[in-house]
């Protein structure tokens, strides 16, 4: 998603004192024609902006676009260049139209097609990706309006953009076609490449693939995918908002989101994941946050709403286990986030690091499954269909979306909310006591159950096992200590408190084993390399350096440290097989298990017997340490991961053995 730009542009528009007509019925409106070359960068853009009252207009536009000249009711009007913008002056009482002439060259893309975030304009052969945000066409940032954009480019190439599509026409010099938008809350984004259109009509919504002739072999995936997904969700949700929906693949690496469109880098189109879960997530977006609009200055609830719908949904189509798997995943990782990285969910707005994902993605996600058990799951189905229906082209809060379930279910959801929203950290539950007696015909269980301060009110899962059953119930725990107490016809073998990690909380001990982002997300890291080759130690260096999270850092030592040390900082160590075989014996570390598989690069995850987290990293050569810089750090939740031919041979987690909160009982 690329939506929390917006707010950059609100201030942007407060500090003008532009004002534009927001009447629903008669919203301000862009008419764009553009005229690209994608080769050469060229780009000519004429803009009639109409609804416009007072002034002056302040306009956002990119560097590299020059202003030709400005009209204003038909005749040339005076304006202002500003470094990034330009100032038209206005006066007299009115709407008025505006209309801008421009032109420019956009920034060449780099060669190899370095990243681009989604304010960015690059141009070439290959393709071009013009955001709205980068200013490619004079706009002042007030939303909502309505647009329409004409858009033309050379043969051989084709051009898309979010909207409808209103009309196409393609000859044998030129490719046009025409796009626009009712109403929408951000500027308008341009794509062009060499293009070959895939399209299938699913229900009455056109679907999409702009693929280039060396990838378009997976249009017919893509178009089947999207197909089901768009079917799942209307039925889940409401109908699709939009007439088309359009996948769109970039040279650049990238994977963002739009109103009725994703991009997404080539190199990764082939890959099954993207077809899977990511292009299920982008779709939904067209739901949550692209038709649900996010108020982004009360906290971003749809990358939240959308994990737990598309990327959990799925997981749990999958069954139970699958589903109890990425709970455990998502509590894993923020067992490995610092405390000093940890944020409220309402604070978060987008993702800018592995950090805010844990937040705004995992976290957010296991609220609205904490909210489906509090409220039972017929419920919480009426309430995102009533929140679709209540705010679909309109802007909502946590508050609304709080409002809406509150009434659905006829409960005060007021603590639920502010708690798992409001507060930093996760609580920290302890099975202090189990009792069972006899009573009758009936045994009664007593399970004491406490946790830290400030309390959480919780729905607590409790599980029994008798001889011929498990028995699951549901307690509420609402203080510091609570003794709930389960009635069954049989005596109890175990108990067993939250045992498929329903609840969002602290791991124990117990309950987990290291995996490799307890070292890639702290703040800082120390590496040290057992290479006696300077060459070895600098690629290493560059290798973990790749592997930390954005605004973490990696420091190489040469001298021997001392893992006693309580307050040791998370280490990566770097060697030969046989050199790590030895520091971590001669450390009291567990090696690598003999089961683990031999390839080209290994690298697992371990503790010190002082507590401080440690990576092994295990290459022969600096081809497996370079090579390694692009995949290794995808594969940060696991505890261990064998890396060969360009794919991974081998990879888990290791096994937790027992679980504090589980006890069994003897007669």
């Amino acid at each position: 998603m690329i939506r929390p730009l917006q707010i950059a542009l609100g201030v942007f528009l407060c500090l003008t004192g532009t004002v534009i007509g927001q009447d629903r019925a008669n919203l301000p409106h862009y008419d764009i024609m553009a005229d690209l070359d994608p080769e050469s960068g060229a780009l000519t853009v004429d803009v009639t902006i109409t609804g416009v009252d007072g002034g002056p207009l302040a306009l956002r536009r990119a560097d590299w676009l020059n202003i030709e000249n400005v009209t204003v009711g038909g005749s040339a009007h005076a304006f202002t260049p500003l470094q990034r913008g330009l100032i038209v002056p206005l006066s007299g009482v009115g709407q008025q139209d505006v209309v801008i002439s421009a032109r420019g060259t956009i920034p060449a893309l780099a060669s190899g097609g370095r990243r681009s975030g989604a304010g960015s304009a690059v141009s070439a052969a290959d393709g071009t990706f013009l955001s709205g945000y980068s200013g490619w066409f004079p706009w002042n940032g007030s939303a909502p309006f309505s647009y329409r954009l004409s858009l033309s480019v050379p043969a051989g190439y084709k051009a898309v953009s979010p909207g409808g599509i209103l009309q196409e026409t393609e000859t044998g010099s030129r490719y046009s076609a025409v796009f626009a938008s009712e109403k929408a809350f951000e500027a308008p984004s341009l794509f062009a490449g060499r293009y070959e259109i895939g399209e299938r009509d699913v229900g009455g919504i056109r679907v999409r693939t702009y693929f280039p002739a060396e990838i378009a072999g997976f249009s017919d995936d893509y178009l089947d995918a999207a197909g089901r997904y768009l079917t799942r969700f209307s039925a889940e949700i409401g109908p699709y908002p939009y007439e088309d929906f359009h996948i769109v693949s970039s040279p650049l690496p990238v994977g963002l989101a739009f109103v009725n469109l994703t991009y997404i880098g080539e190199m990764i189109v082939p890959l099954p994941f993207m077809k899977g879960r990511s292009l299920a997530h982008e779709v939904l977006h067209n739901w949550w946050g692209n038709g649900v609009y996010v108020d982004y200055p009360s906290g971003n609830w749809s990358e939240g709403l959308t994990t737990f719908m598309a990327d959990y949904g799925l997981a749990k189509d999958q069954g139970s286990e699958a589903a109890k798997t990425m709970r455990l995943q998502w509590l894993r990782d923020y067992a490995a986030l610092p405390e000093s990285r940890d944020e409220r969910v309402r604070d978060f707005i987008g993702k800018e690091h592995q950090a805010a994902q844990i937040i705004g993605y995992n976290k957010a996600a296991f609220l609205f499954h904490m909210l489906e058990m509090e409220i039972g799951q017929e419920r919480f189905e009426k309430g995102l269909q009533q929140f679709w229906s209540d705010y679909r082209y309109e802007m909502a809060s946590w508050e609304d979306m709080r409002s809406v379930f509150e009434t659905v279910s006829d409960k005060d959801l007021t603590t639920f909310f502010d708690q798992w929203l409001g507060r930093v950290g996760a609580p920290e539950l302890t099975l202090a006591d189990v009792q069972t007696e006899q009573t009758g015909d009936e045994f009664l269980t007593r399970v004491t159950v406490r946790q830290g301060t400030p309390a959480y009110l919780l729905l607590v899962p409790v599980e029994l096992e008798t001889p011929s059953e498990t028995i699951r119930e549901l307690k509420r725990l609402d203080g510091q200590e609570a003794v709930l107490e389960i009635r069954t016809g049989e005596p109890v073998k175990s108990v067993h408190v939250d045992p498929d990690f329903d609840l969002f909380r602290r791991l124990l001990p117990g309950e987990t084993m290291p995996i490799m982002r307890d070292i890639t997300l702290a703040p800082s890291v120390t590496m040290l390399s057992l290479y006696d080759d300077d060459g070895l130690t600098d690629q290493a260096l560059g290798l973990a350096n790749s592997l930390m999270d954005r605004g973490s850092t990696s420091e190489v030592v040469a001298e021997a440290l001392d893992l006693t040390q309580v307050d040791l900082r998370p280490l990566i160590v770097v060697g030969q097989p046989a050199q790590l075989s030895k520091f971590a014996k001669d450390n009291a570390i567990s090696p690598v298990p003999d089961n683990v598989a031999a390839g080209a690069l290994t690298a697992w995850a371990a503790r010190s017997p002082a507590g401080a987290a440690v990576l092994f990293i295990a290459a022969d050569d600096e081809t497996a340490l370079r090579s390694a810089r692009r995949s290794l750090r995808h594969y940060g939740r696991q505890s261990y991961v064998v890396l060969g031919g360009g794919k991974a041979l081998q990879k888990g987690i290791w096994p937790v053995t027992s679980s504090p909160l589980m006890k069994h009982l003897t007669k």
